[in-house]
């Protein structure tokens, strides 16, 4: 079998029979970002573009307005560019990069089904690539991702990001489609941004609950995560996946129609999110994460089953074992069942134990 640069180790062999595995389709597809990670994100990782976080000062610079509320384009105005030029600003160029692991066909078209997203900077000279505003003047930021952007042999489980390439990614390239890392959106960060001036996007603020401080945790992440500026070129991962046994197994299941939710927080009152993002749409604030019974690597909402891939270093020590017991017996209490998978059953045969997993959850 072939081995890229910033692929993944230990591919389960039944694995390079799935379609579209060891190359991407060849047709047009388009990243299904909702369904995987919820409307919440998907509308969160849209409004990532232009630069970045929008301030108050900049959309009072605007002459255009929808229902009274000032309407800023991706492209910043003249004004807005005298703006950051006086203030002294400079941009930091990030990517939003989304994995996907298996390709699904809808009523006669193709959907690419995500595993995993994060942040990326653009590097220069090996350190992210800081911009003048002069080039934010010069750059059409509408255009950023016409030239279909993306990573090949991106490793979201390691430090590999592989390379930058614009244009299709030829069907007859061997490298797994698994680790092409699709530039989703891209946007600038300002470096001298002023944080009590930043504003929210309308429509994940209209989606937040009304529960107090809501809006204040929001922004804290927002503020910890998507305009924090990267000092390496470490990505940032924002949502999926956490080990390859957990693709591996989710890459099985996809093909026998089980399709779990990804990362879901399980806590003692029996509630369940799948991120922060759908616990702030239900009232919940980012504190009741210090509650949680366990993080499970997948849950299936309607059979109220959690998935847990247990790698062999962080899951046969007797006081492992035990912690294990402890929190299948706290879910048991809520009325959820668990189901753990060895990671070295994975790797031997992912196809058997996402079959074994279908008998269990129609038992």
């Amino acid at each position: 079998m072939p081995h890229i640069q910033g692929d993944i180790q230990n591919r389960p062999r039944e694995l390079w029979t799935l379609p579209n595995y060891s190359h991407l389709p060849d047709e047009s597809f388009q990243i299904d970002l909702a369904s995987a990670a919820g409307e919440f994100l998907a509308n969160e990782i849209f409004d990532l573009d232009g630069v970045q976080p929008l301030e108050t000062g900049v959309s009072n610079l605007s002459n255009e307005f929808l229902d009274g509320v000032p309407v800023v384009g991706v492209n910043p105005s003249k004004d807005a560019i005298e703006y950051y030029r006086k203030r002294g600003d400079t941009f930091q160029m990030v990517n939003v990069v989304v994995c996907c692991h298996s390709f699904e066909r809808r009523d006669g078209k193709l959907f690419a089904l995500p595993y995993h997203v994060s942040l990326r900077p653009a590097m220069k000279k090996g350190l992210p690539q800081t911009v003048s505003v002069d080039s934010i003047a010069n750059l059409d930021l509408e255009k950023l991702l016409d030239g279909r952007p993306h990573y090949i042999g991106f490793n979201p489980f390691s430090d590999a990001f592989g390379f930058y390439a614009l244009g299709p990614v030829p069907v007859n390239e061997t490298i797994c489609s698994d680790v092409i890392g699709f530039v989703y959106n891209t946007y600038f960060i300002a470096s001298k941004y002023v944080r009590k001036d930043a504003t929210d996007p309308g429509l994940c603020t209209e989606l937040l609950g009304e529960a107090q401080g809501i809006l204040g945790d929001y922004r804290k992440y927002k503020f910890k995560n998507y305009f924090k500026n990267f000092t390496d070129s470490k990505p940032l991962k924002i949502w999926g996946c956490d080990s390859p046994i957990e693709l591996f197994l989710l890459q099985a299941m996809s093909q026998i129609g089980l399709h779990p939710k990804i990362q879901m927080h399980i806590y003692p009152d029996g509630s369940i999110f799948p991120s922060l993002q759908s616990m702030w749409e239900g009232g919940v604030r980012t504190g009741k994460l210090a509650q949680t019974i366990t993080e499970a690597d997948f849950f299936f909402e309607k059979e109220r089953v959690a998935v847990f891939c247990d790698s062999k270093a962080h899951h046969t020590s007797a006081a492992q074992v035990a912690k294990d017991e402890a929190i299948d017996e706290k879910l048991a209490a809520v009325g959820i069942r668990s189901y753990r998978v060895a990671g070295t059953d994975i790797v031997d045969s992912p196809f058997r134990c996402a079959a074994l997993l279908k008998e269990f959850l129609s038992a």
